[in-house]
């Protein structure tokens, strides 16, 4: 008996996601020119010795934190499970959001703790109401976590500080952490960015350079913990050495090199927010049978699909028939959805929109 799949939506990322020259599938940015890693050589050399700590001081000052404070990850997908073999254990409660990136789920659920889903519905914006945070961790003899994205996903929405405060406190009221995945958060300008370790001392923010930034091979993420989680440093630590024991050297370097860079880095998604993402508003706004919530910051939507529940079969007509790919809301636990992205040079966003309107359109013409 084959065994269930605790991540399907990887395996279609890997295999399914980008069949068509139209790709409207993806959540983050292309791989950028790497002129800024030149001269940079190929480092094997021990980690510790100097890649390491020179990262972990350069993201301390970045983000104003004492380095004890700064963990380096192999991308935020490690910090996830750092955190959830940390927290999330038989005994403890976890709400997690719904809609939801998939491991938000299943982490939980895999590390033995009791899984409380959040329902974000996009008739409030699709935010969370700290009330119902409350309501789910209620009722349980264990520590209560939370754990989210911030910006969401899929939905591309931004939970303001004194949201994420509120959540927080009702974690801390149950003697438990916030997780706050802010995988998206440097698509923000810096003033509107909302970090959840400078805001609770019982959060912990987790980080990368793969969504803005579009180097997601270089695998480099980080947690950023809460002034009143420093001490659980050691133990996240070692949930990192049993699965990684290091992270690689070349990849700590390019990282420290992309830190140099950030602004640089950052010309292309500036790029997108002014010659693509006004058609995909657009598109968002005004098209018949798409109801969708038009996030403020990012490169991702979340629309529904009006008369159109089975969002699954849908997609591989859209491949096939109209050259475009998008994602299946059945991989966020909502059918009846698409993620949109818009992360593309414009004239290929412009035509891909169109060519999923008419999808759309052909695919309710079969009924």
């Amino acid at each position: 008996m084959a065994e269930r799949l605790r991540f399907p939506y990887m395996f279609w990322a890997h295999r399914e996601s980008f069949l068509s020259p139209y790709c409207l599938s993806q959540s983050g940015m292309p791989v950028p020119s790497t002129d800024f890693l030149g001269g940079l050589e190929v480092d094997i050399g021990h980690p510790g010795v100097d890649a390491e700590p020179a990262l972990v001081a350069g993201l301390a000052e970045l983000f104003r934190v004492e380095p004890e404070r700064v963990l380096v990850t192999i991308g935020a997908s490690s910090a996830m499970h750092m955190a959830a073999m940390q927290w999330f254990r038989p005994g403890a409660r976890v709400v997690a959001e719904l809609p939801s990136y998939e491991p938000l789920r299943a982490l939980p659920e895999f590390f033995g703790a009791d899984l409380r889903l959040l329902e974000r519905r996009a008739t409030d914006g699709w935010t969370v109401n700290p009330e119902v945070v409350r309501e789910g961790l209620a009722g349980h003899s264990g520590p209560g976590h939370v754990i989210l994205t911030n910006l969401h996903n899929p939905t591309g929405v931004l939970l303001e500080a004194d949201r994420v405060r509120a959540i927080a406190r009702e974690a801390d009221r149950a003697g438990g952490v916030l997780v706050s995945c802010e995988a998206y958060m440097e698509f923000l300008p810096n003033e509107r960015r909302v970090h959840a370790f400078a805001i609770a001392p019982n959060a912990v923010s987790i980080g990368t350079f793969t969504k803005a930034y579009g180097l997601g091979a270089l695998r480099v993420g980080w947690m950023i913990l809460g002034e009143g989680l420093v001490g659980s440093s050691e133990g996240l630590l070692d949930k990192f050495y049993l699965g990684y024991v290091d992270p690689p050297t070349p990849s700590l370097r390019g990282a420290q090199r992309a830190l140099e860079h950030l602004p640089e880095l950052q010309r292309p998604l500036r790029e997108i927010e002014a010659k693509s993402r006004p058609h995909w508003e657009r598109w968002l706004r005004e098209t018949p049978g798409i109801d969708a919530v038009v996030p403020e910051f990012g490169i991702i939507a979340f629309p529904r699909v009006e008369g159109i529940h089975n969002t699954a079969a849908l997609v591989p007509f859209l491949q096939k028939e109209f050259q475009v790919d998008v994602v299946p809301g059945e991989y966020f636990g909502r059918p009846g959805h698409l993620r949109v992205g818009c992360g593309v040079p414009e004239a290929t966003l412009v035509e891909g929109l169109a060519r999923l309107g008419r999808g759309l359109d052909a695919w309710r013409a079969r009924r």
